[in-house]
């Protein structure tokens, strides 16, 4: 039967929009992510993908230019003694795809559990483990959870039954990437630890906490003295006097390891008792004034910069002047 104008001009929108749907459903998701409205986003992604695997952390890959990005991206430009936008340039020329396919796990599903946030439950559990699937992901990709979701759009419960499902991840920073290092220094201000080889040149650069009261943070040059992985953490109701619950509890408790304790899933003593850099269970505080006095990093930046370092490796801090020594507007 023959159609008549209209009618064939029907027939060819439906075609064209029977085969963006089909488009629509089988593409990757990575590629659904880039046709939206978040091209920004993806944009300051790419950047913070190539700095992440170059060394220079962003705390979470989430798309936001935001003062980590910012502290990343000035430390790469200073390693290769270049501006700004030549820095920036060479991030963004002919990058590696922003996304890789990743298929999850059983061992992925595995690492999800419990972590409570009173001390006194969490000391029964064997482990501070993953809460769900997406922050085990997050994790392991130094991804945030909402900009995995975005890469992620057919995705609504991120649960066990994703198993065997392929998903769009950041590409990730390889996991044997760990030049040595011959010193670090932590700076205080710009919340960076930087890691600098024997020729004084710097190689790598993570962003870190401090302590809100700067009297707490440790001066001059220390030096790393012991490592453990996987710590458990001892809980005492004296580092908490603002805490009602911490005085109710009133009696130290040990914690046990997982990504969710405490001190995140390693802590590097240094030589000034007490004190430490160490993970995180909260990525996204990382980059301020926030710990009770040691140094704090994303759980996947200090795996990487334990592997830089020895027993021995010299740490100098630069700690910001004191509220006296600011200078006062004539």
């Amino acid at each position: 039967m023959a159609l008549l104008p209209d009618h064939r001009q029907n027939y060819r929108t439906t075609i064209i929009l029977l085969f963006l749907a089909i488009i629509a459903t089988t593409r990757p998701p990575a590629l659904l992510a880039q046709t939206s409205t978040t091209a920004r986003l993806l944009s300051v992604a790419t950047l913070q993908s190539a700095l992440d695997r170059n060394g220079f952390g962003v705390g979470f890959i989430d798309g936001r230019d935001g003062s980590r990005t910012r502290g990343a991206l000035l430390d790469y430009c200073r390693s290769l003694g270049v501006s700004e936008s030549e820095g920036r340039r060479q991030l963004l020329t002919n990058p590696p795809p922003l996304t890789a396919t990743y298929t999850i796990t059983q061992e992925d599903a595995n690492l999800v559990g419990s972590a409570p946030a009173d001390w006194l439950e969490a000391s029964t559990l064997p482990s501070m483990a993953f809460t769900s699937l997406d922050e085990a992901l997050s994790e392991k990709f130094h991804v945030s959870k909402p900009f995995l979701a975005l890469l992620n759009p057919g995705i609504t419960n991120w649960d066990s039954s994703l198993v065997g499902q392929s998903v769009a991840i950041p590409t990730p920073r390889p996991s044997s990437w760990a030049p040595s290092a011959d010193h670090l220094e932590i700076d205080c201000t710009a919340y960076r630890i930087r890691a600098f080889d024997i020729n004084n040149h710097l190689i790598a650069s993570f962003p870190c906490s401090v302590a809100k009261n700067l009297q707490r943070i440790p001066t001059g040059e220390l030096t790393f003295v012991a490592f453990a992985p996987n710590p458990n953490y001892t809980f005492d109701p004296v580092n908490f006097p603002e805490s009602p619950r911490a005085q109710e509890i009133g009696r130290k408790l040990i914690l046990p390891p997982g990504p969710n304790n405490p001190v995140g899933v390693y802590w590097i003593s240094l030589s000034q008792p007490g004190f430490g850099i160490h993970g995180t269970p909260k990525p996204e505080t990382i980059g301020r004034p926030e710990s009770h006095g040691c140094f704090r990093m994303t759980n996947w930046d200090i795996i990487t910069l334990a592997r830089m370092v020895t027993a021995g490796t010299p740490v100098r801090i630069i700690t910001p002047p004191p509220p006296s020594a600011a200078p006062t507007t004539p």
